[in-house]
């Protein structure tokens, strides 16, 4: 197994372990049944915090410098984040109308707990994962494996919430808004704008339920699949535009790092 494979066989292990601490911590904290947004805004959510420091140390150990922990390059590419940023306050004038009041300690454990999510899961999937997957792939086969694992991870959000039809179709979303952030990840040469923006959405997004009174409603799977592909469907189609430039996808491997990792 050449370097480049062996890289990619540990990232895929390393994802698989991260997995299995973010769920396992989960299932630990909530009862069979607990809606997502009901979880976030309860109480601290531990499994996050726990996978990303996993997966920080297997970094440090193996030595990878390229995970994206680095200034936005050119700097003018931060401007490229406008269409998430644009929906992001969509969901929060959403939220503000629904005229839901939200305690602000509420909003301080979603605000922690989906920053540790963003943090988390990018650094797992655009960080470990794509770090490993774009040296040993052609560049389309490497940009869906990370797009494809992303959503499909979310499947098993049912064993917390009892809802497989709709973890199937929060999955299908998340590979759609993958695709927008591993772009995103491509364009900017970094991590960071992509943990942001990734924060940022989790966040507008459980603020909009998290005022809710009494049980989430169970949504049927349809309204959920149509409505996520009226609003996640232009990100996805946003993130292919922006590497459409075979130039930009001949530069995918390059972060532009001072010196290479092993």
């Amino acid at each position: 197994m050449n370097t480049t494979n062996k890289r990619l066989a540990i990232a895929l292990v390393a994802v698989a372990v991260w997995v299995a601490i973010t769920m396992g911590a989960g299932l630990l904290q909530v009862a069979p049944g607990t809606s997502l947004d009901k979880f976030a805004s309860e109480q601290l959510v531990w499994g996050p915090p726990a996978a990303a420091a996993f997966m920080l140390l297997v970094a440090w150990v193996m030595g990878w410098r390229d995970l994206g922990f680095n200034r936005v390059r050119p700097a003018g590419s931060w401007r490229l984040l406008w269409l998430p940023m644009l929906l992001v306050c969509g969901f929060i004038a959403f939220a503000i109308l629904m005229d839901r009041p939200v305690p602000a300690s509420v909003v301080l454990t979603v605000a922690i707990n989906t920053m540790m999510v963003g943090f988390s899961e990018e650094l797992a999937f655009r960080g470990v994962l794509w770090g490993g997957a774009r040296k040993a792939m052609p560049f389309w086969a490497a940009f869906f494996l990370v797009t494809f694992l992303f959503g499909i991870v979310h499947v098993l959000n049912a064993l917390m919430t009892g809802q497989f039809a709709g973890a199937g179709v929060q999955a299908f979303n998340a590979m759609l808004s993958g695709a927008a952030f591993l772009a995103l990840r491509i364009r900017t040469h970094s991590l960071i704008p992509v943990m942001i923006v990734h924060w940022l959405w989790d966040l507008a997004v459980f603020l909009v339920g998290a005022g809710r009174v009494g049980p989430a409603p169970v949504a049927d799977p349809m309204s959920q699949f149509t409505g996520g592909l009226l609003i996640v469907g232009p990100m996805a189609l946003y993130g292919f535009f922006l590497i459409r430039n075979e130039r930009v996808r001949q530069g995918w491997q390059d972060d532009l790092l001072a010196r290479p990792s092993r």
